[in-house]
């Protein structure tokens, strides 16, 4: 047939497992060290130019599925630079040279683990496939295809110098192995024989598997990837100054210290960490439709190195990052701190998974207006039933709330507020292990400074100390003065802004028309969101005075919950103030009454003490979850009321992330190691043209599953075009807005 009509099929849901080798002795493997792919970073001091630890690309690059690239320090994507990454590669990472958590932010001597930094106007091309996903991890996993062969024979970086022959001056061969080839190009080398060193005590198991004391113990092992991007970040701006309008102020090198200038840098925020870098490593402006490129079927493992005092870098940091980037289906498994943070910008998040943060999954700060779809967060991958650890992790790191959603650190009333959107989100919080009884605070999503966010058709549970967290940074002087209140996370969702539209900055919801009228609702909204098996935890730590005062009683309740009471199902409103405010001693400052009422009030269509039909443990996540959402009444909500702006899919209307389609099944390390029950549903696709060129799309269905038939003229940025629910065989749709012929259209079904 002569037409442009194009089929992109997205390999997305076929799903057997990789497979992998366990066997410890090596086969020739070609490894490519990243560090000698650019050019060293310089830093002007009044003593000269010092060098730092990072690499900054000198021009585009190709990583292919062939090699396995080593992440041995900071990597730096310039402006103009792109970095583009095949589907199936593998990219691997060292920790820093000095001990974890020991690194500084000092100019000339930065902390320096294996991390990737998209810098302004940079690109990062990372499009893997459901079959062959792009993994990023650490040095020593051996839960990736191709199994311990893909291991570099030398030794990490710093934390063991072990043997006595030294390659580039740098890493210690490891005990048996032997270059066989030198130099194979540039940067590259090639390893063959030998075994696995397993006598090297590495502060860390010498060889991993799937089993819970070693793939679940791992944490903080490399740095992560962070994207920049040219996008507005409300930071240091005046009161009610509206940051969209307002020139960000460029840093400005010191040479004496080869760091900033002092002064505000009013419009920007910098990369947490990374000082040592500051041209590179900061994000913010007014290109709200800045690309900074894709990622698509990411799998990133074992990140969340502590690069500097109370900094530790995310699975994945997005700094003021425009809506042209592309990220969805993208996994964060087993870091450190948190897995999805923004700061600011306007970019969507589809598919995305969070397993096992050692924060916070989601975290959005400084005016984040983007729009999150189909979000799983797991936490507590480590306490078994009877409350002890069962996989050798840290307890530190099994998550404290589902979340943190912040305005500004200082004067928040500027604008835009941090206002995103949230639909179709399963958030499973720590549970009830014992710790759940002695610390915390431990609650669902937690909002402070005046930021809010606006939640549809999702599922909330597993909090032992309550579903959500309000925080004012003053005190009320009575329960419901909300309204008087101006900077305040209550007022964002106990009241209605009269001015300003959508964002509070003048500007309608998709973000692009003017609006300087009220807004249509609060900019914090709850809405046909269920809440389960929330606030069962009494913790006198936190002063919340849950239903069960001890892990033993609720141990004894746990197959009647939910309990018939609901008073447990907000953290008390006892004193918890918002960042930058000290406590005063007030009981007004969290979780108020009008809050309560607000969210619980019959119009939100909001659920308590329900099962949608989980299955989930209570106290851990290690393995056998089903996600799948079987309650009818949870499957085809009657109320759904889900915006069609920017992307949402509107006729997603269902709780949680997961309908039918167990979409994170065979490209996540979550599901290599068994944590997820059910099936993908990976429909076969064909597209044809009717006698009026008007494309037709058949595919596969299985009864009752609701399907999304998506379109794209780039194959990268997929619309709706329709959700349907599919009869058993052939389901056959045709788009009659489009006509074959112009442009390529690229055609893709995804169950739900």
């Amino acid at each position: 047939m002569k037409n442009k009509l194009i089929l992109s099929l997205l390999a997305a849901f076929a799903f057997g497992a990789h497979s992998e080798s366990s066997a410890q002795a090596l086969g020739q493997c070609t490894f490519v060290d990243v560090a000698t792919l650019g050019d060293g970073v310089g830093v002007a001091t009044s003593t000269g130019i010092r060098k730092v630890n990072a690499t900054v690309i000198t021009k585009n690059q190709r990583w292919t599925r062939d090699k396995v690239y080593v992440l041995a320090q900071n990597v730096i994507i310039p402006d103009g630079i792109t970095v583009l990454i095949e589907p199936g590669t593998l990219i691997r990472a060292e920790r820093n040279s000095l001990a974890q958590g020991t690194g500084t932010e000092a100019p000339v001597t930065p902390a320096d683990p294996g991390a990737i930094v998209v810098a302004r106007g940079g690109k990062l091309i990372a499009i893997g496939t459901a079959d062959a996903p792009i993994i990023f991890t650490s040095i020593d996993d051996t839960n990736v295809p191709g199994g311990a062969s893909t291991v570099p024979a030398f030794e990490n970086k710093g934390v063991v110098a072990n043997g006595t022959t030294i390659l580039n001056g740098q890493r210690a061969l490891r005990t048996g192995y032997n270059t066989i080839s030198g130099t194979a190009g540039v940067g590259e080398y090639t390893i063959s024989g030998g075994v696995l060193d397993t006598a090297v005590a590495r502060g860390y198991s010498a060889t991993w598997s799937s089993t819970a004391d070693s793939a679940f113990k791992h944490d903080g092992l490399w740095g992560g990837i962070v994207l920049c991007g040219k996008s507005t970040v409300v930071k240091n701006h005046a009161a009610l100054e509206n940051a969209r309008t307002t020139a960000i102020s460029i840093p400005v090198l010191n040479p004496d210290t080869g760091g900033i200038s002092s002064g505000t840098q009013r419009g920007i925020q910098f990369v947490e960490g990374m000082a040592g870098f500051p041209i590179y490593s900061y994000g913010g402006g007014d290109e709200e439709n800045d690309d900074s490129g894709s990622l698509r079927f990411v799998s990133n493992r074992y990140g969340g190195y502590t690069i500097a005092s109370d900094a530790e870098l995310n699975s994945f940091s997005f700094y003021g990052v425009g809506r042209n980037t592309l990220l969805e289906f993208l996994e964060a498994i087993n870091n450190a701190d948190d897995d999805f943070e923004f700061w600011g910008g306007d970019v969507n998040l589809r598919y995305g998974i969070s397993s096992f943060c050692g924060d916070d999954g989601l975290d959005t700060d400084q005016g984040f207006l983007g729009v999150v779809q189909y979000f799983v967060q797991l936490q507590n991958n480590a306490v078994g039933t009877d409350g002890t650890s069962v996989s050798g992790r840290s307890t530190s790191n099994y998550g404290d709330s589902a979340g943190e959603h912040d305005g500004p650190e200082t004067l928040n009333t500027s604008v835009p507020y941090s206002t995103h959107t949230l639909a179709n989100a399963t958030i499973i919080g720590r549970g009830y292990g014992a710790a759940s009884y002695s610390g915390g605070p431990f609650a669902g999503p937690n909002y402070r400074d005046n930021g809010g966010a606006r939640t549809y058709n999702s599922l909330i549970m597993d909090n032992p100390h309550g579903c959500v967290l309000i925080t004012d940074r003053v005190a009320s002087t009575t329960d419901n003065s909300f309204a008087t209140t101006g900077n305040s996370s209550i007022n964002r969702f106990a009241g209605t802004r009269t001015s300003g539209g959508f964002d509070a900055a003048n500007r309608a919801s998709d973000l692009v028309t003017s609006d300087t009228g009220a807004a249509t609702g609060p900019d914090g909204l709850y809405n046909n969101t269920w809440f389960f098996r929330n606030g069962y935890a009494d913790s006198t730590a936190v002063g919340v005075n849950g239903m069960y005062a001890t892990k033993a009683l609720f141990d004894a309740a746990v197959s009647a919950l939910p309990a018939t009471t609901t008073a447990n199902r907000f953290p008390d409103s006892h004193d918890r103030n918002g960042r930058g405010a000290s406590a005063n001693g007030s009981v007004n400052r969290a979780n108020t009454a009008a809050v309560q009422a607000e969210i619980a009030k019959a119009a939100n269509y909001n659920v308590f003490d329900q099962n949608p039909g989980v299955s989930v443990s209570p106290y851990h996540r290690l393995g056998g979850m089903d996600l799948r959402v079987t309650a009818n009444s949870a499957r085809n909500l009657s109320n759904s009321s889900l915006p069609s702006y920017r992307g949402l899919n509107s006729e997603a209307t269902f709780v949680g992330a997961v309908r039918d389609n167990v979409w994170m099944r065979g490209w996540t390390l979550g599901d290599q190691l068994g944590v997820y029950s059910g099936s993908a549903i990976v429909p076969e696709v064909v597209v044809s043209a009717n006698t009026s060129g008007n494309p037709v799309i058949t595919f596969s269905g299985e009864a009752n599953v609701k399907y999304v038939v998506e379109v794209s003229t780039d194959n990268k940025n997929y619309t709706k075009v329709t959700t349907v629910p599919a009869s058993a065989g052939n389901n056959t749709f045709t788009d009659s807005a489009r006509t074959v012929g112009g442009n390529p259209l690229f055609y893709r079904v995804i169950a739900l």
